[in-house]
């Protein structure tokens, strides 16, 4: 259950590959501005892309949030409630 949001990760990176794809253009910016009316086509079908193309551009985008939820995972602070954190030193000047 807690990997289910990659699935929907996955397909949605495949339908943004196949928009690309699909978009009019010969390079990437016009390819990129032609993607809005690509994706209608896209999310016509609700089965993922199975062009490998598409598929390496899922699996790409769902690595990339996999890692950018596991660094923040990681690097999340862990906090007790009323208890001080960290270090502190105290120094008194006679």
């Amino acid at each position: 259950m807690p990997n289910l949001p990659y699935v929907f990760i996955f397909w949605f990176c495949t339908k943004l590959g196949e928009a690309y794809r699909l978009a009019p253009g010969m390079d990437f910016l016009q390819k990129l501005s032609g993607m809005p009316e690509a994706i209608n086509g896209a999310l016509s079908n609700p089965l993922p892309s199975f062009v490998p193309a598409d598929l390496l551009v899922g699996l790409v985008g769902t690595i990339g949030v996999y890692l950018l939820v596991w660094v923040k995972k990681k690097n999340a602070k862990k906090y007790r409630k009323d208890v001080e954190h960290g270090s502190a030193r105290w120094r008194v000047e006679s």
